[in-house]
């Protein structure tokens, strides 16, 4: 469990390759679980902002080759992240309720859809390199 934690950090940079679904949630899990111990504190703006910038990076790279274990281009993982910009559009009041309504499915589509790759079984040897061993 801490080898997959410190893999994490440590293949920051690292966009090739590929990554199994067990190296991908287990640093997943944990980070949330942390994530969620520090929102949980009084006054944790600061911390959730160092935490956030501390795993944008390992978390981007990890995420492109979990994809790209899956047999899925790691760019595709670009509409997750500008489906984040579109939410404060769902909470303003100029606009209407039908736009609103598709922003919010929207967004959910495309997180879904990033979930479901990264819960996809890893493929022989691809495009992206062999197989990855555990």
């Amino acid at each position: 469990m801490l080898n997959h934690l410190t893999r994490f950090f440590t293949k920051s940079f690292q966009f090739s390759g590929r990554a199994t679904r067990q190296e991908f949630w287990i640093p997943n899990l944990i980070l949330t679980l942390v994530a969620l111990l520090i929102g949980g504190r009084k006054r944790s703006e600061r911390t959730e902002g160092i935490f956030t910038a501390l795993i944008m990076l390992p978390s981007l790279s990890i995420t492109s080759r979990r994809y790209q274990d899956a047999g899925i281009s790691g760019w595709y993982q670009l509409p997750q992240y500008l489906s984040i910009l579109l939410l404060p559009f769902a909470f303003m009041s100029f606009i209407g309720k039908g736009a609103k309504t598709l922003i919010v499915i929207s967004i959910a589509a495309v997180n879904i859809a990033g979930l479901i790759f990264t819960l996809l079984p890893s493929r022989p040897a691809n495009k992206y390199g062999p197989k990855p061993l555990n």
